[in-house]
């Protein structure tokens, strides 16, 4: 087994240790579980084969540092930094959608870029935003922080999905379900930051999470090198 296929067992392992340790209320090891599921992933990254994009490497690297500040979740700078961290992380994703994978031409001009495909992602992206927005019913004070991260997060999952209508395959479709899954644990960690957090809440947040870090660095590895898991 190669040393990619090794780390990222590992990381599943943590992952789900990780998420019985929240079900089972066993704080402590919830803590050191979640401090050490994203090496294993950047590892298993960095091991693949082939020339990989670099910025994958800097998305995880800030996922990680977000999970560690989030644990101090009940202070507020350590929260607002986690989150900087996460949203630095996901405008590096979306560097490496856009400047690997072609989906702009050398010439700055797309020839990639599906029109109308975004012409119809776009209008229902948009209320599913303000849909969302009005769900998590953020405090003043983080009205325009929770309105720039949720344009961060469609940014990159409209990306994703110019990707996978590039790569239609499974790598694609990876890709795609990992920015969705990203927007559908940032906003359900948007609304429990308003309210009391309950077990069912921070399981999903996590399951989200690191489905999508696996989903979109498996993806990138497979667009990379078709034939890396066979």
């Amino acid at each position: 087994m190669s040393v990619m296929k090794i780390f990222l067992a590992i990381f599943a392992a943590v992952s789900v240790f990780h998420v019985i340790c929240i079900a089972l209320r066993k704080e402590k090891l919830r803590q050191i579980s979640k401090v050490f599921a994203m090496p294993p992933l950047l590892v298993a990254y960095m091991a693949g084969a082939g020339t990989l994009p670099f910025f994958p490497i800097p998305a995880l690297i800030l996922g990680w540092i977000g999970d560690i500040l989030l644990l101090r979740i009940d202070k507020k700078n350590f929260f607002q930094f986690g989150l900087g961290a996460f949203l630095l992380g996901h405008l590096c994703y979306i560097i490496a959608f856009v400047e690997c994978f072609g989906l702009f031409g050398a010439g700055g001009v797309s020839a990639n870029i599906n029109l109308p495909s975004l012409l119809i992602f776009v209008p229902p992206t948009a209320v599913l935003a303000m849909v969302v927005f009005r769900l998590i019913k953020p405090t003043k004070i983080m009205f325009i922080p929770v309105i720039l991260y949720m344009t961060v997060l469609l940014v990159m999952n409209l990306f994703g999905f110019q990707l996978f209508l590039n790569n239609p395959g499974l790598a694609g479709l990876l890709i795609l379900s990992g920015c969705f899954n990203f927007m559908v644990s940032d906003t359900i960690l948007a609304y429990y930051t308003f309210r009391k957090l309950k077990i069912l809440g921070a399981i999903l947040i996590m399951v989200y999470y690191l489905l999508a870090q696996a989903e979109i660095i498996i993806g990138i590895l497979l667009i990379k090198s078709p034939g890396l898991f066979l």
